[in-house]
């Protein structure tokens, strides 16, 4: 699990990443983990530091945290295969093996194709494919020659539509970050209640790593959905969104 380099920019907090690199090649991974996990609460997200610091936790056999951050990571660069490779190595480790309903194929479909590009970049693309649209339309108003008039014409209409799926997909990448309802188990297993309460009968176990969608809260509980349809609540405590 090789670690990433860190950009410019990352300059004032060189020193805390360049440590806990040190104590991750000494195996310290514990320590590693702390320093890594303190520079993400000063503030800096990066998809490098949180596949780093999953990389810790694994290796610390925390794996509830360790596909917590990878997940994190992912969110940020979706296409980036080790960060893919080693949640997929994580996700093997755990416990629960739950059925997944599958999604409609359309909708299976529009997600990858969503997912194929940060939000960034596509809004970058929507830009791109306006700025030559326009291009193509001073083209069209301009030129004195019949076919190059009609091309251009028509490359600016797919041009434009090409823009506002580029805008549409930078807008749906970045509900999957912000509006993100999915959390980790990251206690080594726990019991989900069919109440919001400590009390409540017991309706299944979970073990950490394991993947849930929160759909309600009340107080210090979370009610959690599984692929499979099932559904009960939680302490808080034993969750972490991504």
């Amino acid at each position: 699990m090789p670690l990433f380099s860190f950009a410019e920019g990352m300059d004032r907090y060189d020193s805390l990443v360049a440590l806990a690199n040190k104590y991750y090649q000494d195996n310290n991974f514990g320590q590693a983990a702390e320093v890594y996990l303190q520079v993400i609460e000063s503030g800096i997200h990066t998809p490098e530091l949180f596949y780093n610091l999953g990389n810790a936790y694994y290796k610390n056999r925390n794996l509830g945290y360790a596909i917590l951050y990878y997940e994190k990571a992912k969110l940020l660069a979706p296409g980036d295969d080790d960060i893919n490779r080693n949640l997929a190595i994580a996700n093997a480790r755990i416990v629960d093996k739950i059925d997944v309903i599958p999604d409609f194929f359309i909708k299976r479909w529009i997600f990858r194709f969503v997912n194929l590009l940060s939000s960034n970049t596509w809004a970058v693309l929507s830009l791109i494919f306006f700025a030559v649209m326009l291009a193509l339309f001073l083209l069209y108003f301009f030129s004195g020659i019949r076919w190059l008039k009609r091309a251009g014409f028509y490359s600016a209409v797919a041009l434009l539509l090409l823009s506002l799926l580029a805008f549409w997909c930078s807008q749906r990448r970045a509900e999957t970050i912000t509006g993100n309802a999915a959390a980790i188990v990251v206690e080594p297993s726990v019991a989900i209640k069919s109440s919001p309460d400590t009390e409540g009968n017991n309706v299944f176990v979970l073990h950490e790593g394991t993947r849930v969608m929160m759909i309600d809260s009340i107080e210090n509980w979370k009610e959690i959905k599984l692929t499979d349809g099932n559904k009960g609540w939680v302490e808080r405590k034993a969750i972490e969104p991504i």
